[in-house]
């Protein structure tokens, strides 16, 4: 058997290494330390059973990573593992599709069972769900109780996959599984839009998040191909953020980078898309650009728009400026060199001093 350990710690990777060879479950051990490493290992290696997964990856989500992996393979058992313990959070790994949630600081004898479990096909439910009800139950009820709180991941997989806010499970237990589910359809039937907000939308800004920008670049490209037009994908940096961040403080950080993002939704057509990559990273998903001078002129403006006095807290001003890099498409390209040249556009505004644009050209 095959297992890919996924997370940026080395040492927590070779860790786990060092316990999972002592067991002789597994022939070939492989590391990633990125989601992207994750994805290019699972092409590479088609025959892997199971991933372990780590909930908070770096630059990158992993529950972004364990849709990617999904969507390749649906059938492959992926392990969130994670030092959290919130149900919430729990709930959302299970019901993306996750088989299991295995908490970090578990006995190692606890992690080798709960990893056993998942290859034999069950989904494992973390012991801090018992917590509450384990000195009530008797100790020939508890393989009883594991099923039940898998049955009750399933139902949350329904809730979040069919959208079927109607689904209400009344469990003959209570525990704070069975709460923390009736938690979230309550949340769910107050808001009809709330599972697409909390997969695709920044927390912070309210514009689109990583997982909605690969998907609207992937359809723009599309598109575009089909319509035998051009589109552009933009990617903007505030200049020197993190000197805003150290001298005014977070919340004054947070204030701008709000605003920056209203200034980018104004600036856009309601066809095109506005999302945070994360820290001070913005896109754009242009579609139907008529020509490169146009680009020129829209990205002036924005860059214009950008520089205007934003006013903080306690009445403090700041007045931002953004290095902005570009590529031009005719969907003749992957998603990934279309990112690359932007990036590259970006770099290049950089280099030469900031508080600038770059086009590319549609690539030759």
């Amino acid at each position: 058997m095959k297992v890919l350990i996924v997370d940026d710690h080395g040492l927590f990777r070779h860790g786990l290494e060092m316990l999972l060879s002592g067991q002789h479950i597994f022939r070939e051990i492989l590391h990633a330390a990125t989601g992207q490493e994750a994805l290019t290992l699972q092409a590479q290696h088609p025959d892997i059973d199971l991933v372990l997964l780590d909930y908070n990856l770096g630059a990158d989500h992993g529950l972004d990573v364990l849709l990617k992996l999904k969507q390749r393979d649906p059938a492959l058992p992926i392990a969130m593992v994670s030092g959290r313990d919130d149900p919430q959070v729990i709930l959302s790994a299970l019901g993306s599709g996750a088989s299991g949630f295995i908490q970090k600081n578990l006995e190692p004898d606890d992690i080798i069972s709960a990893i056993q479990l998942v290859l034999d096909g069950g989904i494992y439910v973390p012991p801090t769900m018992l917590e509450d009800t384990r000195n009530a139950v008797p100790a020939e009820h508890q393989l009883s109780r594991q099923k039940q709180l898998q049955h009750l991941t399933e139902i949350a997989r329904r809730v979040i996959r069919e959208k079927n806010l109607d689904v209400r499970e009344q469990a003959d237990i209570e525990n704070e599984m069975t709460s923390a589910l009736n938690r979230l359809v309550l949340e769910l039937q107050q808001d009809r839009t709330r599972l697409e907000v909390l997969a695709f939308q920044d927390d912070l800004t309210g514009v689109a998040n990583r997982r909605l920008f690969l998907e609207r670049l992937e359809q723009a490209l599309r598109n575009t191909r089909r319509n035998k037009s051009q589109m552009a994908l933009v990617y903007l940096d505030l200049d020197f953020f993190k000197q805003i961040n150290d001298s005014l403080g977070h919340q004054a950080g947070d204030i701008l980078l709000k605003e920056t993002a209203q200034r980018l939704m104004r600036s856009v057509r309601e066809v095109d898309t506005v999302a945070r990559l994360g820290g001070d990273e913005f896109t754009l998903v242009l579609v139907d650009i008529q020509s490169e001078e146009g680009l020129h002129s829209q990205l002036t403006r924005l860059r214009n728009t950008l520089k205007a006095p934003v006013t903080l807290e306690d009445g403090q001003q700041c007045s931002p400026s953004a290095s902005i890099g570009a590529a031009i498409s005719d969907g003749s390209e992957t998603a990934a060199d279309l990112m690359k040249r932007a990036d590259e556009s970006l770099y290049q505004v950089k280099e030469s001093g900031r508080d600038n644009f770059v086009v590319a050209p549609v690539k030759a």
